[in-house]
């Protein structure tokens, strides 16, 4: 997606709503996010929007992945990358930057993608890949021709056992196939589904504006069974 190629009115709304903010576990990067000073941070619903901004908002487990990431390039070095549920884009930007051969955000969402194009214009990089389309269940041949993806990131898609479930069982037929997977969560109820199928590799202490739920943040290595 190139910037020249947004629709000037979305550009403007996140420009207009959000601010570029260095606070999170990732103080190397800007990013367009909301606050208690935002317009959009007290609203039920947002006008002009179809989805919730949820990309808005830098997720605990978004944050663990992208630290884990920066904290380990040879992760992503000269290997093809997939974000899914990228968000703000985070982790598609800090895979660029550490030289990965391609990195891919994806989300269903395509405002996020929008606002990811403008996270890589802060901070000076190439914009990543960008998918819009919801990914989870599908084939691993409708995936991969997508770069035949070496490694794969999921953030905060524990919030319900279904989804859960249906994430699971997709990153299953991922792994089979030899993508290596890593699921970024704080701690919600829906891990209690992959409890046996997960290694913990990171943790990481959140700050009190992070989240008023959880203390921590965590990454974990999903394991082929």
């Amino acid at each position: 997606m190139n910037l020249r190629c947004l629709p000037k009115h979305i550009t403007n709304l996140i420009k207009d709503n959000t601010k570029a903010k260095t606070k999170y576990l990732i103080p190397e990067l800007r990013l367009h996010l909301i606050d208690e000073t935002s317009p959009w941070y007290y609203k039920a619903k947002v006008e002009h929007l179809q989805l919730d901004p949820f990309w808005s908002v830098y997720w605990p487990g978004g944050q663990a992945l992208t630290r884990f990431v920066m904290d380990n390039p040879p992760l992503v070095r000269g290997r093809t990358v997939l974000d899914v549920g990228s968000g703000c884009g985070a982790l598609g930007i800090a895979a660029t930057q550490l030289q990965s051969k391609r990195a891919i955000c994806n989300d269903i969402d395509m405002v996020a993608l929008a606002a990811t194009a403008l996270n890589a214009q802060l901070n000076g990089t190439v914009c990543p890949g960008l998918v819009c389309m919801d990914l989870i269940g599908r084939e691993p041949v409708q995936v991969l021709p997508f770069n035949e993806t070496d490694v794969m990131f999921l953030g905060d898609m524990f919030y319900d056992e279904d989804t859960a479930t249906r994430v699971l069982n997709w990153c299953q037929e991922l792994a089979q196939i030899g993508v290596e997977i890593y699921i970024g969560d704080p701690g919600r109820w829906g891990l209690e589904v992959a409890k046996n199928r997960l290694l913990q590799v990171a943790s990481y202490p959140l700050q009190d504006t992070d989240s008023s739920e959880f203390t921590s943040t965590s990454v974990y290595q999903f394991l082929f069974s």
